[in-house]
């Protein structure tokens, strides 16, 4: 199957090149470099420095053979160098990971110290008949409202932590979305997979109403029955969001537990153009103690009913335009219960109309066993050219 998905992305081009301009095709490179002081060594006796560069390629590929018909298709090539990769036993194998039904992940060329990984990340065929949508293939369900946390996004979470990924992960699923108003639809999503605890299937209702958008979804997701739902809308000029998710086991499953996640946002723009931003995590099967080591470099298997450990978790922004090329923004966590903490200075600067660096760091704090305590300081340097 991967060997046709493979086959298919190199032929659409092809044929389309024979064929009248309904098609496009771009993406970016990027090179980031990291350099990572561990707070604890993963490997050996003497603590190490870590560092890594990534060369980064995406391609994003659509094709239009009607007005009702689309095809879409998108790629990441990673080759990634440094003594993180020959350091760390299994690192190859924890980037090379694909939570699918079809495993579209593969290493291609590698090496003691390099490796070059792709993955097909979107691959669907969409087709629009009136008021009616249907998509079926590797796709983003989108549920999420809240730009850290996402209990609503019960089908592919995931983290905060990983900046360099903004497309975000894709599920294999199918699609039916029905437009019952002008603000108003009802989806309905499949996802699949090799067993019941991998699929999921659930519906999303969406409507507007007292100037607010709202959304309520239900369903079964892996273990666990779910039901929630979510808002946006304003207070005082400002951004005002929410998420709630109620996960309950199936019956005589007892690999999972009941638990409510709730995320809660509001952000403000001053007339400096000075942005401000808060959030709230709250999870009732969450912890008031140390929440110990969430292995944020490594986890590639996120849950929306579990996306921090702790019982209560705090988020805050600050981003202001220095000047109209130049974007300065500081943002940290905070776990109440244990005292660790997060903080990640960032510059941007645009280089040119498709260019842009970018410097940031990635600092946790706390002490040994609680959620940021064993993690460490991380510095990131990025430059991204986009076609």
């Amino acid at each position: 199957m991967k060997r046709i998905m493979i086959l298919l992305l190199i032929m659409l081009p092809v044929f389309c090149f024979s064929q009248e301009k309904n098609w496009n095709l771009n993406g970016y490179v990027k090179d980031l470099y990291m350099y990572y002081h561990p707070e604890q060594t993963p490997v050996r006796p003497i603590l190490q420095d870590l560092h890594s560069n990534t060369i980064h390629n995406r391609l994003n590929f659509n094709w239009y053979p009607s007005d009702k018909i689309s095809f879409s298709a998108g790629m990441r090539n990673r080759l990634i160098m440094g003594n993180l990769v020959s350091d760390i036993p299994n690192y190859q194998s924890s980037i090379d990971v694909d939570n699918g039904y079809l495993n579209l992940s593969w290493v291609s060329a590698q090496s003691d110290h390099w490796f070059l990984h792709t993955i097909i990340d979107r691959a669907y065929l969409d087709f629009t008949q009136g008021t009616w949508q249907f998509r079926i293939g590797r796709q983003r369900i989108n549920w999420g409202i809240n730009k850290v946390w996402n209990p609503n996004d019960v089908f592919n979470s995931f983290s905060y932590f990983d900046f360099d990924y903004e497309e975000r992960p894709g599920s294999d699923a199918v699609k039916i979305q029905h437009y019952t108003g002008v603000t108003s639809s009802v989806e309905l999503v499949f996802k699949m997979g090799d067993s019941y605890h991998e699929m999921a299937m659930a519906a999303m209702y969406r409507f507007s109403h007292w100037n607010y958008d709202f959304q309520m979804i239900s369903g079964w997701v892996g273990n666990d029955y779910m039901i929630g739902g979510g808002w946006t809308g304003a207070i005082m000029g400002g951004g005002f969001r929410g998420e709630i998710t109620y996960f309950k086991p199936l019956p005589n499953n007892h690999n999972s537990f009941e638990t409510s996640v709730v995320s809660v946002s509001y952000d403000y723009t001053l007339q400096n153009n000075l942005f401000l931003s808060i959030e709230g995590l709250f999870n009732s099967a969450g912890t008031r103690e140390k929440a110990g080591n969430t292995n944020l470099l490594f986890n590639q298997d996120l849950s929306a009913k579990q996306l921090s450990r702790a019982k209560y978790s705090l988020f805050a922004q600050i981003s202001y335009p220095i000047t109209p090329l130049l974007t300065a923004s500081i943002s940290s966590i905070v776990n109440p219960s244990d005292h660790s903490s997060y903080l990640s200075p960032n510059i941007t600067y645009s280089l040119s109309q498709n260019m842009e660096f970018m410097l940031t760091t990635q600092l946790f704090f706390g002490t040994p066993g609680s959620e940021f305590g064993d993690i460490g300081q991380l510095a990131f340097a990025r430059i991204r050219w986009s076609f």
